[in-house]
């Protein structure tokens, strides 16, 4: 029995996914931060300001979670939180500059391990794999509009009728 394409993909991406966290463990590991914390880290990196809230929906992880890593994260000053004046009841969140480089050194240290997994691929097919699973993740977040229904030319007998 043949799997459908969809449990392929599926199959596939569950493994992917299992090595490459395999794979990026110890980089982080070396670089001194966890692959929760780089997540955190890269996302406030990409906000600039963020709140535990937005971190929560965004990572798809409970507050409970979101804020022991932010306590760990702050007492490795790693990350600032400051009240919120719009609400007081919340934090910003900002990367400090120990966070920043803490952050570039995990993403050095991750790179050259895909790098050297990846060198043998031509440098365009690699790209193509970025396009696809940037267009795959799209589709998962709902984010992508199916492709437009190109309009079908009229077949001849269709255009004779309506010009009769």
């Amino acid at each position: 029995m043949s799997d459908s394409v969809e449990r392929r993909v599926v199959r596939e991406v569950g493994a992917a996914t299992r090595l490459i966290r395999l794979l990026m463990g110890p980089p982080l590991h070396a670089a001194g931060i966890t692959q929760a914390e780089y997540h955190l880290l890269a996302h406030l990196e990409e906000r600039g300001t963020s709140t535990g809230k937005e971190l929560a929906c965004r990572l798809s992880l409970d507050k409970t979670t979101i804020s022991r890593q932010l306590t760990a994260l702050e007492e490795a000053r790693l990350i600032t939180r400051t009240t919120d004046p719009t609400n007081r009841r919340s934090h910003l969140i900002t990367l400090t500059d120990a966070g920043h480089l803490r952050l570039a050194d995990a993403r050095q240290r991750s790179l050259a391990v895909m790098a050297e997994r990846f060198a043998s691929w031509p440098k365009e097919e690699l790209g193509a794999l970025a396009d696809h699973l940037a267009r795959f993740n799209d589709v998962l977040r709902g984010d992508a509009s199916e492709p437009a229904e190109q309009e079908q030319p009229e077949k001849p007998e269709q255009h004779r009728q309506t010009q009769q």
